[in-house]
């Protein structure tokens, strides 16, 4: 019999529902520990995987995790209580835009809408605290990035958002107090902290 969560990886899967890779959430893991995060907050929590696989690696964090679809949020919700993870993993259905942090977060992980990446960084990095780290997910977006140029104008939401990203990227790597490493894990994550910590 399959552990409920593989059976959850399986039933998205199952559905074409986005979830982060097994190898992405374990370097996800890998990163929080080489930066003592405690305290996680995920932008797309989609059915609630990866926050759920993410504290099966790491029992002692908690973890916030935002989601705008209801449908998936009531899904993540009951896969929290399945795993009575609920005194670890706070999820929330709302607009990521419209949340207010009210503490310091030491790992920011953004997969929500790859079009808002600079958006979703501009307005929850304030909140990460100083020795923590962003990891932003599918920074290749599929290849499409690094092809963007062979994209045809009759896929136009497309190109626009291959484009966000890659503006997303400049900005990222033109600011002089990050220190910014890119990985070839999953689709492509971006590891970004302060200079100065």
């Amino acid at each position: 019999m399959k552990k409920p969560l593989d059976q959850i990886r399986d039933e998205a899967l199952k559905h074409a529902v986005p979830i982060m890779s097994d190898n992405s959430i374990e370097f996800i893991a890998k990163v929080a520990s080489r930066f003592s995060c405690s305290k996680i907050l995920e932008i797309g929590t989609a059915v609630g995987y990866s926050s759920l696989k993410l504290l099966s690696l790491l029992p002692d964090v908690h973890i916030t995790t935002i989601e705008r679809d209801e449908k998936r949020f009531e899904q993540a919700a009951k896969h929290i209580d399945i795993l009575e993870a609920s005194e670890s993993v706070r999820a929330l259905c709302m607009d990521a835009f419209d949340y207010l942090p009210q503490e310091w977060f030491d790992l920011l992980i953004i997969d929500g809408a790859k079009a808002q990446n600079q958006a979703f960084f501009d307005r929850f990095f304030p909140f990460v605290s100083k020795r923590g780290v962003v990891i932003v997910d599918n920074i290749d977006f599929h290849g499409h990035v690094s092809l963007s140029d062979s994209i045809g104008n009759d896929r136009r939401n497309l190109r626009q958002m291959v484009q966000k990203i890659a503006k997303f990227e400049q900005y990222i790597y033109h600011r002089e107090d990050l220190i910014v490493e890119k990985v070839n894990v999953g689709d492509g994550m971006m590891v970004i902290y302060r200079k100065e910590r």
